[in-house]
């Protein structure tokens, strides 16, 4: 599997995952000018073109929330 980052002036940041069978992108979209509201993607191509998506939209408190979820699971540090 090849993974790869980007992050763009525009306040979107892409993570991509691809194998040879697939790929699947995390997107995370800051809205201009407002830092309340946080849009996440999760995009997957399967091997005959076919594309899966599936998005949230989640305010910085819930987001907070998250963060601390994910730091108890020992997911993040």
């Amino acid at each position: 599997m090849q993974s790869t980052f980007h992050a763009s002036d525009s306040g979107q940041a892409v993570i991509r995952n691809t194998t040879a069978v697939d790929s699947e992108q995390l997107v995370v979209t800051l809205h201009p000018g407002s830092d309340s509201m946080v849009d996440i993607q999760i995009r997957e191509e399967v091997s005959d073109g076919e594309q899966v998506s599936n998005t949230i939209s989640i305010n910085q408190p819930n987001l907070q929330k998250l963060f601390e979820w994910l730091r108890d699971q020992g997911v993040v540090d």
